[in-house]
């Protein structure tokens, strides 16, 4: 039941092409503003006047959409109203020209949502799917009326399979690109997007943000003497653990070979060192791998501690060098 509400979940919301959606409606506006021309040169030459306006109103929009798009400027009308425009002409097309007309109602469906956002174009293809079908049902009866719809609906449905297997193969590749694939923790590339992101003057709330840099305490000893298959196992273990103690909204990273920042958003210093010191009480009490109990260095730092992202990853570094100077297997909160 819960994957199927995930999956209807991501039908409503998915977007996977809103990264390209720019240069997709550009070439689109382009392309559709040349091909739609023979078609308003024959409506206007047959005396359908105000199809062919529509249309040329459609070609005119879409071109200076295009060019505005590329200049990076705000559209002249927003994609919706085109959309709109678009399909409210292949309806009248139908009730005017007839059963062959239908035809532009299936790329008016791909168009929809490769210009707008998915929420929206299952409202416009709903539109287009109901309309078209009583246009038909008025100029052709129930058989015709009810096979368009059959189509229509399979396109629609097909439409929303393949955008929502693209949508699981950017989580996919995005999942690889930022994940350390021996821990499974985030990866120092995903680290320094998130610092920047959070750290941004715009990112500020009204609670500080902590950072909680973590180091294995004398891993090289580990490998050394139990074998780097060993050290793996140890390194996974404390990802494990930290896991069961954080927050859903803190984020794990492995910046390092055995260094890691814990990222605690809105969280004060105070409460930042109590998930620190239990932790450290957590992750030396438990033996990781048989015969093998390890103990870990941290150091805390608030962002206000720091002007910018690197100094307030530097505020915690440096506290953790100090925590590991002075004996190890301890907490150390930067200065405020």
């Amino acid at each position: 039941m819960k994957a199927w509400f995930s999956a209807w979940s991501r039908l409503w919301t998915d977007d996977a092409l809103s990264a390209f959606r720019d240069r997709i409606a550009v070439q689109l506006s382009v392309f559709s503003a040349v091909l739609l021309l023979p078609f308003t040169v024959n409506h206007f030459v047959a005396g359908r006047h105000l199809l062919g306006l529509g249309i040329l109103t459609a070609q005119v929009l879409l071109a200076v959409n295009g060019h505005r798009l590329q200049r990076q400027r705000p559209l002249l009308v927003p994609f919706w109203v085109t959309v709109l425009g678009f399909e409210c002409a292949i309806v009248a097309a139908v009730i005017i020209q007839g059963v062959h007309s239908a035809v532009w109602a299936f790329p008016a469906l791909f168009i929809g949502y490769f210009v707008l956002p998915r929420r929206q174009a299952h409202g416009f293809g709903l539109f287009l799917l109901l309309a078209v079908s009583a246009a038909m049902l008025h100029i052709a009866g129930p058989a015709g009326a009810v096979r368009l719809f059959a189509a229509m609906a399979l396109t629609l449905a097909m439409i929303n399979v393949v955008l929502g297997v693209i949508g699981e193969l950017q989580q996919a590749l995005l999942r690889q690109a930022h994940t350390d694939p021996l821990t499974g923790a985030w990866n120092r590339r995903y680290f320094d997007q998130q610092l920047a992101q959070i750290a941004a003057p715009a990112a500020e709330a009204p609670v500080p943000n902590a950072l909680l840099a973590l180091d294995i305490d004398h891993f090289k000893a580990i490998n050394d003497r139990h074998g780097h298959a060993t050290g793996d196992a140890v390194l996974q273990a404390v990802v494990r653990l930290v896991r069961q103690r954080k927050r859903e909204t803190d984020l794990l990273f492995r910046t390092g070979g055995e260094e890691f920042v814990l990222l605690l958003p809105r969280t004060r210093l105070d409460d930042g060192a109590r998930v620190a010191e239990q932790l450290r009480q957590l992750i030396e009490q438990h033996e990781l791998v048989p015969g093998v109990r390890v103990t870990v260095s941290m150091g805390l730092s608030a962002q206000p501690v720091a002007s910018d992202a690197q100094a307030w990853l530097a505020a915690a570094d440096r506290a953790l060098y100090e925590a590991k100077r002075g004996g190890r297997n301890r907490v150390v909160t930067a200065a405020a």
